[in-house]
């Protein structure tokens, strides 16, 4: 039976504590890779100082040496220094924090996860993506403060959904465009490898595997500007059908902890949304017996979470009268009271 239980006051001071750390961390991560990337430096030219930024491929001249110039240098070079120092004393503080939370045992989420989801967020700040699946329990865990017995939790995939509107793009450290296979195994796993071209998938070593799914597109044959591949010979998202409510869906933002203590952010769809999806997934005539018995018992699980512990996702008439009507359908179908009562 899936169940849950309540975070002790310790547990959830010190996710928070480490969930103001990331925050503070990213932040200057983000400063670092947009204002401190690359160099300043004077150089000669026809006898006369000239600075000069260098960002990857592009050399461009900053001016003559001048009282402005040297304020540009110093002002980058001061900044550069601070910013390195203030990521190395926040990332000191990372890891002890992330070693009083493996003593406390609150660490959750699988490690290849984790790192897969920190990647997108360094390298694709910007990314549509969403955590969607067994996998997206851990952020509702986190945003109720409380943990889901191991038979609710338990997957050995991720499943990240790409909202295929918009062209997803990720950028090295070099601002070099890259794909996803290389995200992951250069930063992840280099052992993660697609089955074949095409594929939608990558799978390492010891079995896990991230899956990249979009929505099915209506028509099906409607080119979406997000379908094809970030390179050439990268993984393609594999459209499925129903995950255009899960794209559509209002977004919840959370940091979770892996189980080493580790933070990692991840975006994952409204609960109410994911819940009630679950609902319409175990009604499909189509899909397999023993998926369809986990959706239905998962989907229970989230609406007493949601019921008990989330009042600020109320499942009330508005909530109701937004969701697509094959949701409602499915939802009304598993709690009659629903037709007549819709102020849960």
């Amino acid at each position: 039976m899936m169940e849950f239980n309540a975070l002790d006051a310790r547990t959830l001071r010190e996710q928070i504590e480490m969930g103001q750390i990331w925050s503070a961390w990213i932040d200057a991560e983000d400063q670092k890779r947009h204002s401190f990337r690359g160099s300043l430096r004077w150089e000669q030219r026809s006898g006369r100082d000239y600075l000069y930024s260098r960002k990857r491929a592009v050399v461009k001249s900053l001016g003559p040496r001048s009282e402005a110039t040297e304020q540009i240098f110093a002002a980058f070079h001061v900044g550069k220094a601070a910013n390195a120092a203030r990521l190395s004393s926040l990332a000191t503080e990372m890891e002890q924090q992330a070693a009083i939370l493996r003593a406390l045992g609150a660490g959750r989420l699988p490690v290849m996860a984790a790192r897969t989801l920190r990647s997108l967020r360094l390298q694709g700040r910007h990314a549509a993506v969403r955590v969607i699946g067994t996998t997206a329990l851990y952020a509702y865990e986190a945003l109720a403060g409380l943990r889901f017995n191991a038979a609710s939790t338990a997957t050995g995939d991720i499943d990240i959904l790409v909202d295929d509107r918009n062209k997803l793009r990720l950028l090295a450290e070099d601002d070099q465009e890259i794909g996803l296979i290389r995200l992951i195994q250069d930063s992840v796993d280099k052992t993660f490898l697609p089955r074949g071209a095409r594929d939608f998938r990558l799978t390492n070593d010891r079995g896990y595997m991230i899956e990249f799914v979009r929505p099915e597109p209506k028509p099906v044959f409607r080119k979406m500007p997000g379908a094809d591949p970030l390179v050439a010979g990268d993984v393609e998202p594999a459209p499925v059908i129903g995950l255009q409510w899960l794209v559509h869906a209002p977004a919840v933002e959370v940091v979770v902890l892996d189980e080493r203590g580790f933070p990692a952010p991840m975006r994952c769809p409204d609960p109410r949304h994911w819940m009630a999806h679950k609902l319409w997934l175990a009604g499909r005539e189509d899909r397999d017996p023993a998926k369809k018995l986990r959706d239905r018992e998962q989907a229970a699980v989230m609406l007493r979470v949601l019921r008990q512990h989330l009042p600020q996702f109320p499942l009330d008439a508005a909530f109701l009268r937004g969701l697509p009507g094959d949701l409602r359908r499915a939802l009304a179908a598993d709690d009659p009271p629903a037709r007549s009562a819709p102020q849960w």
